[in-house]
């Protein structure tokens, strides 16, 4: 057993309770449910505490320009992750996980990924080990005898763990994700070792933040120092990056009108396991669904975070329009269930709403095909129209239609083989449902297919081999 994480469990809790008390409660809830007294009173509005402006945003020194290569013999790879499985279950743990397997079964050159300090005791789950080995992938973790007590002095704890396992492992190349926190912490290892850095950008946190106010607080969100100082050092990211990656075209090509060199952006989209085939069927998961599900109804809904961004409301308010044996099934937690508990009561649909909650990944394809139409009915905001979600590809490949907000980055996603309805918009997305469930909507699941294997992690790896490559002088 490794005791480290209990000593360093108190500090911890101590650190982020003392520094933001009411993100520190959210989490909580998240993580085990617990309701407090912060919670609104309204449940079917957004909790209050979701808008407000995060707090210690500000970066405690520069982010450095990335070198532009390195010819020397260091060859390894530093991967700078958020999270990871097994603690964490998302599109950015599929999607790295995703690349770092399929990167050590066709590659040589070594990845070594280490998670941020301190988790995964930061989302309230204690790891067993220094280092988890899933797949063959192994993930490293920092996590501290004593949990620094601010943002600035965590920083500093990374910089100095990751320096120390990069010199040990002879790192050529750091590559890091979103957001321009990491970015400063990897361009600081960077710079001591005179290496270049990478930049993925996995998503647009402070659009995040600004999709969870109304309309027409929106401006006056935008305006705020959070909002502009943020989006200020992500692209500031981006440009002193050594090649900075994005999900999408669109993502690049918003990056590009802002200023980045063309020449060093590169897309690398969300993807799926080579071979074409949908997620193998398990007993378990089998009887599970079973029990949960009539099988004289037809489900619509997702496999998701229940978070505000994909606009989840909308299947509930659709109910009471469609046929009595349609109904929601939410396969996924987050901060919006409750509020989408509360809304299924007030229009006396909650007897047909099933919340699954979190399921294992080794199930999941299981759920997938508990689906007649799989929903995808993102809001209209500046993350949605470019930032890419992994979960309809395999929506995609097990056969289930696809119902899409018409956003800029779903089109893209999907390949332009879904559905899609204007985003929002309750009549028009009632009326796709019922075309699809009509039978009025032909797949042609060979071209599908044929799209789909241009979208792999094999395919992927390869483009990522490359970039490596570049930056260290060739394999």
């Amino acid at each position: 057993m490794w005791l480290r994480p209990y000593f360093s469990l108190p500090s911890t809790i101590i650190s982020l309770l003392w520094e933001n008390p009411i993100e520190f409660c959210l989490k909580v809830q998240q993580r085990f449910g617990i309701r407090f007294w912060m919670a609104s009173k309204n449940e079917t509005s957004a909790p209050f505490w979701s808008t407000k402006e995060p707090h210690n945003y500000e970066l405690p020194g520069q982010i450095h320009r990335s070198t532009r290569g390195s010819k020397d013999e260091r060859k390894a790879v530093l991967y700078f992750a958020n999270n990871s499985t097994p603690y964490t279950q998302s599109g950015y743990t599929v999607r790295t996980h995703g690349m770092l397997r399929t990167h050590n079964k066709i590659n040589s050159r070594k990845i070594i990924c280490v998670t941020r300090l301190g988790y995964p005791l930061v989302v309230g789950r204690i790891p067993k080990s220094r280092e988890d080995v899933l797949d063959g992938v192994t993930y490293r973790r920092i996590v501290p005898r004593f949990f620094p007590p601010s943002s600035r002095l965590r920083a500093r704890e990374e910089i100095r763990e990751l320096t120390k396992i990069a010199e040990a492992e002879q790192v050529g190349v750091i590559h890091t994700t979103t957001d321009f926190r990491n970015a400063y912490v990897a361009s600081q290892v960077a710079k001591r070792l005179s290496i270049p850095w990478v930049y993925e950008v996995r998503g647009e946190r402070e659009n995040t933040w600004l999709s969870q106010f109304e309309a027409a607080e929106r401006k006056a969100a935008a305006a705020s120092g959070y909002y502009n100082y943020a989006h200020e050092k992500e692209m500031e990211a981006v440009g002193k990056a050594g090649r900075a990656i994005f999900l999408s075209e669109v993502a690049k090509e918003y990056a590009v009108s802002n200023g980045i060199d063309p020449r060093l952006a590169w897309v690398i989209p969300n993807s799926l396991p080579e071979g074409g085939k949908a997620a193998e069927s398990h007993d378990s998961a089998q009887k599970l669904v079973s029990s949960l599900l009539d099988n004289n109804k037809k489900y619509i809904g997702t496999v998701s975070s229940l978070v505000h961004y994909e606009g989840l409301t909308i299947v509930i308010r659709a109910l009471p329009y469609l046929p009595v044996e349609v109904n929601a099934l939410f396969v996924g937690d987050g901060i919006e269930r409750r509020r989408l508990e509360a809304l299924a009561r007030s229009l006396g649909v909650h007897d047909r709403v099933v919340f699954a909650g979190k399921q294992p990944t080794e199930s999941i394809g299981e759920w997938y095909r508990a689906l007649d139409v799989f929903v995808v009915p993102r809001i209209s905001s500046l993350v949605t129209a470019r930032v890419t979600p992994i979960k309809p590809l395999e929506a995609m490949r097990v056969g289930i239609p696809v119902l899409a907000s018409d956003l800029p980055a779903l089109h893209e996603v999907t390949g332009e083989f879904a559905v899609y309805f204007a985003p929002e918009q309750l009549e028009d997305f009632v009326r796709k449902i019922k075309m699809i469930l009509d039978g009025n909507v032909e797949i042609d699941q060979e071209r599908v297919d044929q799209w789909l294997r241009t979208r792999t992690w094999e395919h992927n790896v390869k483009k990522l081999e490359a970039l490596y490559s570049e930056l260290t002088g060739g394999k």
